[in-house]
């Protein structure tokens, strides 16, 4: 039964195929527009997917991607929430009081519209430390380095820092960040905090 199974399966493709062809699926497409975002983002059925995806989001410059690695109340119940150092809590004021996912987007958009064409951000996590890991619940640390290679003289194209992120599953199996907390050891020390309080304004 195996046998027949196995030999039948390449006139399935072949009969598929026929059928497939008038519809129009092997005719030539129109090239993409270069006004479109090049997307690599992986469905986040594993907390590190999350990491991936932020990390090519800015490589790409994709708000659309970057904004789906954050809690939702209505898809993950609850909301998102971001810590800022101590020492740009009190830098910025007011920029970090209401921080909300919509905060994201604000500075991410910022930012794309002083990267420079031809300029690529790079985020890299060079190391990751899986702190918790439960069916409903994980947290990662991360080290990070973010590179913004925009057009302000006056503001640091390096961003450095440690990162505590706490992912939940949504309703879809998809993990997201409910909760992030940005540490650095010096107030020195230009970090990922810095940045969202000089391009959230």
């Amino acid at each position: 039964m195996r046998w027949k199974a196995h030999r039948a399966f390449p006139w399935l493709v072949v009969a598929a195929m026929g059928s497939l062809s008038g519809c129009g699926i092997f005719e030539t497409r129109e090239p993409q527009s270069p006004s479109q975002t090049s997307s690599n983002y992986v469905p986040p059925t594993e907390p590190s997917f999350v990491l991936s995806n932020m990390a090519n989001s800015f490589r790409d410059m994709n708000t659309v991607n970057y904004l789906r690695s954050f809690a939702d109340s209505g898809t993950a119940g609850r909301s998102f929430v971001f810590e800022p150092t101590s020492h740009a809590r009190s830098k910025y004021g007011g920029v970090f009081l209401n921080w909300a996912r919509e905060s994201e987007q604000r500075y991410f958009e910022n930012i794309k519209s002083k990267i420079p064409s031809g300029s690529t951000p790079t985020l890299a996590f060079m190391t990751v430390t899986v702190l918790s890991r439960q069916t409903d619940m994980a947290q990662y640390e991360a080290m990070y380095r973010l590179t913004l290679p925009h057009s302000l003289a006056t503001i640091s194209t390096e961003a450095r820092g440690r990162a505590q992120f706490f992912l939940v599953p949504d309703r879809f199996g998809n993990w997201v960040i409910w909760r992030w907390v940005d540490v650095t050891e010096s107030a020195t020390t230009f970090t990922w905090s810095d940045v969202k309080g000089e391009f959230g304004q």
